[in-house]
């Protein structure tokens, strides 16, 4: 979705880059810490202790990663479903008043 610079939502679309940007450099600066302490970064983005070889896919660092990440998307799933859920009341409300406000019209219209 791509959101104007100008439209109202554009301070979350800045902040969405920015933190991709940052998450994007935090990798970077890891995976060059991990290959000066002797560690082989494979090009699939996994990290391996001595050669390539030497990585199994049940390593206590690959488990930690898979769970740091599983919580993260359960974190994000549940944010946007909490906005959603939100906005949908927010839009509710609205047509709730909208309503009430038009048969109060006609109410008074009536006397």
């Amino acid at each position: 979705m791509h959101i104007h610079p100008s439209s109202p939502n554009s301070s979350q679309s800045e902040d969405d880059a920015a933190t991709k940007i940052q998450a994007g450099f935090r990798g970077y600066r890891v995976r060059k810490q991990m290959r000066g302490q002797g560690a082989v970064v494979n090009p699939a983005g996994g990290v391996g202790a001595g050669s390539s070889s030497a990585t199994s896919p049940g390593t206590v660092e690959d488990k930690s990663a898979t769970k740091i990440q599983a919580n993260v998307r359960g974190f994000l799933v549940r944010k946007k479903q909490k906005m959603a859920t939100e906005a949908a009341t927010k839009i509710q409300a609205s047509f709730r008043g909208f309503k009430t406000r038009k048969e109060l019209k006609s109410i008074k219209k009536d006397k």
